[in-house]
């Protein structure tokens, strides 16, 4: 190559990674290419359409490169990183791991791979191996968020609570209006029954962001869980208002409001939820409503009709069986009772 074709490579080389630092990525590209069509065996050059494609979501093409450059040095801490990213976008996460690790020979210290690695790890359903890498992450940054938020998800699915809470309050403590942390605290106080503290979290929740979906169905279930059913439509509504295509939450508020005796209320959530398609929940809510106000015929009727889906559906097969019982259908009653055993 002559002297004046690695100036330009050089020259395109800085154009493309001050592009790249702009977010520029299509302009970045170009400018690579260029210089890849001069040099093919340039490391900054081929890194760089690594980067860039990576940026793209073109992930094969970006491993391509990367891969390029390992062929010509396998120690380069920049092409083994990307490689491993490019393999984590194309869902490859046993791939990636491998080019992690062997970056992790060269950098021990790096603790943003070792989240990589437990990441997919954690996704790969190997917790226990994923839990050593987060570990091993916050003994070098003991503070950080990704790390505490990879472990306490790891915990949380484990249903480790009192390990997952210490996780996640660690994060609020520098991340205060982090909404997704705060639901995740709120849902392990529901799940353990401390709806008041739960509804403390979702409620600072809601206050960022009004409409978040997880947030309102926890206060709604709090209340739920304290026996306050009024209150908990009033929050599940909320939800219904900008889903309307939430078909198991209409049956659910159905439900809700067939206990409270408030039948027409629940009639129009169980319609609802059928504009969304088939339901046999909302089917056998509107059957139950029709049984609790005497109207007996129709509630057959819409028994009938969900066991038209499922003829042995036991809770299909249970309510039918008490309205048959309250009509003094007797013998129906006990043959539909046979079913259900």
């Amino acid at each position: 190559m002559s002297g004046l074709s690695k100036k330009t490579v050089i020259e395109l080389s800085k154009k493309g990674s001050r592009l790249f630092r702009q977010g520029d990525y299509q302009e970045a590209k170009e400018a690579y290419l260029k210089a890849y069509e001069l040099d093919k065996t340039n490391f900054y050059v081929l890194s760089g359409l690594g980067d860039v494609y990576r940026k793209l979501c073109q992930f094969e093409e970006s491993a391509k490169y990367y891969d390029a450059v390992l062929e010509l040095d396998d120690k380069n801490v920049f092409a083994l990183r990307g490689a491993g990213d490019a393999r984590r976008g194309m869902l490859l996460p046993e791939e990636a791991i491998t080019f992690w690790l062997r970056y992790l020979l060269i950098n021990p210290r790096d603790s943003h791979v070792m989240v990589r690695i437990a990441d997919a790890l954690h996704k790969m359903g190997r917790e226990n191996e994923a839990v050593k890498y987060y570990e091993d992450s916050l003994e070098i940054k003991p503070k950080d968020n990704f790390a505490l938020l990879g472990l306490g998800n790891v915990y949380y699915a484990q249903h480790d609570d009192e390990r997952a809470l210490q996780c996640f309050e660690t994060v609020l403590e520098s991340n205060h209006h982090n909404v997704v942390v705060m639901t995740m605290v709120g849902n392990i106080y529901r799940r353990r029954k401390e709806f008041d503290r739960a509804a403390d979290k979702y409620d600072a929740a809601l206050e960022l962001d009004s409409d978040n979906t997880f947030a309102l169905f926890g206060m709604g279930d709090c209340f739920r869980g304290k026996g306050d059913m009024d209150q908990a439509v009033y929050w599940w509504d909320k939800i219904l208002a900008h889903e309307p295509e939430n078909q198991a939450l209409w049956a659910r508020v159905g439900d809700a409001l067939g206990r409270l005796g408030r039948f027409e209320e629940a009639e129009k959530h169980y319609n609802a939820s059928l504009v969304a398609g088939y339901d046999l929940y909302a089917v056998l809510g509107l059957a139950r409503i029709n049984h609790q106000q005497g109207c007996l015929d129709v509630a057959i009727k819409y028994c009938e009709e969900a066991l038209g889906h499922d003829d042995d559906h036991p809770r299909v097969l249970e309510e039918l069986s008490k309205i048959h019982e309250d009509a003094g259908n007797v013998e129906e009653a006990k043959a539909l009772r046979a079913r259900i055993a």
